[in-house]
């Protein structure tokens, strides 16, 4: 009897975890509009290719990032970041320039951890539960508009399928005057609100921060909930991915 108790325990929770969903209403402190800013990499074979293939739509890929809007609404415990809904110049453009910003869905941000919506893999559609990045903190400053913001460095490195290994390097602006940590991409865990992120191929840059009243609880600062879909930890979503990936390699 004992261990069906602790098993139907352990199920529930698994549950819990499986399919996460904000029980309560969240409703916003303050919500931050970044724009961001793409480059591309000209040495590259894809942008040789792309260039010989679709001049056209090249020359509109990082122009066109001007266009896109992110938002990060969020209080003392959690935040979501979110790309804006609008009308668009291009819409083949566009769908470059969102994956050269590192955007591939919305992202909820807690104290310890953040979970991504992963919506577009073959193999399913998960959230994905992340624990934050390694940051080495500097002494270097920049003003920043208002804010004096601090430096910090961290970076994650990736595989290729012939085993070549490549590090991709972040370095965030974060203010400690705004005690929060949260910032674009997922990004945080810092002392302080990321101003300003850049990596290889964005930077994210602040356009407006707007601060709502004291305890308004209104649809305009209503934090969104993320989709009713299952919840994997990181490692399990990367052994996921690389099944996948030998598989289409096993096709082709």
């Amino acid at each position: 009897m004992q261990k069906k108790r602790i098993y139907l325990l352990f199920l529930l929770s698994f549950i819990n975890i499986s399919f996460y969903s904000q029980k309560k209403k969240q409703y916003a402190k303050a919500k931050v509009s970044y724009i961001v800013k793409t480059k591309l990499d000209k040495n590259k074979k894809s942008y040789k290719f792309l260039s010989q293939r679709m001049p056209d739509l090249v020359k509109k890929r990082e122009t066109i990032a001007s266009e896109l809007d992110f938002s990060l609404i969020f209080n003392d415990s959690i935040s979501m970041f979110y790309l804006e809904k609008k009308l668009f110049s291009d819409n083949d453009a566009i769908v470059f320039a969102i994956l050269d910003a590192g955007y591939f869905g919305r992202i909820m941000q807690r104290d310890n951890d953040y979970i991504t919506e992963n919506l577009q893999e073959d193999f399913g559609r998960f959230l994905v539960l992340r624990p934050y990045q390694k940051w080495e903190l500097h002494e270097e400053t920049k003003q920043i508009g208002d804010y004096l913001c601090f430096k910090a460095t961290t970076f994650h490195t990736t595989t290729n399928p012939k085993g070549k290994v490549f590090k991709h390097n972040f370095t965030a602006w974060y203010t400690p005057q705004l005690p929060y940590k949260f910032g674009p991409l997922g990004y945080g865990s810092l002392p302080g609100l990321i101003i300003e992120l850049q990596g290889d191929r964005f930077i994210y840059g602040v356009k407006r921060i707007e601060f709502y009243k004291g305890g308004e609880k209104s649809k305009r600062n209503k934090i969104p909930r993320l989709k009713k879909i299952k919840l994997i930890t990181e490692e399990k979503f990367e052994k996921l991915a690389a099944k996948d990936e030998e598989r289409w390699r096993n096709k082709s």
